[in-house]
């Protein structure tokens, strides 16, 4: 059974159906997206890919994901543009920050649920000062703390997050990438609080089997 496509393939199939990826970083078009996955290569692939586009473009980035996530979608943002100077200071630069999804997390947690005035403090923050090293004030965002919500059984709190995100673009600019593993989710159980965590993104995309008609890799 085949796998994923190599990242070639991928980014141009990515391209044709969904052209609203390639644009994350553009200030003219801010949104929330989200991805349900079933193989994280495509997740490090895709975020890689438009973290390299939007540096290039003198945009400032900021990656909230698990350890081994933030060194994967490094090594690509290393393949992707091995011709950015500012990756040689990666991922210490000030216009590329990352954070662990995890401890984010734990700033964040009030009896359960995220505190917005928490989350203010905290990822408001780091969001503030990477646009103040962003060429024109703009930020992409990875995040994954919802996926790890969902994965702790609590997609109520993951919904919170995700409002408090969409509160703190009225005041801030950027554009937010949000995943989620489909393994996090009962679908049945869940169907309810899933249909209503789409309802905060601009923009949903479809986990890869359904828009390659391939089964998750085991391997």
């Amino acid at each position: 059974m085949s796998g994923p496509p190599v990242c070639g393939d991928w980014l141009s199939v990515a391209r044709l159906r969904f052209p609203e990826l390639l644009h994350l970083h553009n200030p003219d078009n801010a949104q929330h997206l989200v991805r349900f996955y079933e193989d994280d290569v495509f997740v490090i692939d895709n975020v890689a890919y438009l973290a390299s586009e939007a540096l290039a473009a003198g945009v400032s980035v900021v990656i909230l994901a698990t350890d081994s996530h933030q060194r994967q979608i490094h090594q690509q943002l290393l393949r992707f543009r091995p011709d950015l100077d500012c990756l040689e200071s990666l991922p210490s630069s000030d216009h590329y920050i990352t954070t662990d999804a995890a401890e984010a997390l734990s700033q964040l947690m009030i009896d359960g649920s995220p505190d917005e005035a928490a989350f203010d403090r905290t990822i408001g923050k780091i969001i503030c000062e990477a646009a103040a090293h962003s060429t024109n004030g703009f930020v992409f965002v990875f995040g994954e703390m919802v996926a790890l919500l969902c994965a702790a059984g609590n997609p109520a709190a993951a919904l919170r997050l995700e409002q408090h995100w969409n509160h703190l673009a009225q005041r801030q600019r950027f554009s937010l990438y949000c995943v989620y593993p489909l393994s996090s989710f009962e679908i049945q159980q869940n169907l309810d609080i899933l249909t209503r965590i789409c309802a905060e993104h601009t923009f949903t995309v479809p986990a890869e089997s359904s828009l390659y008609g391939t089964a998750p890799r085991n391997d």
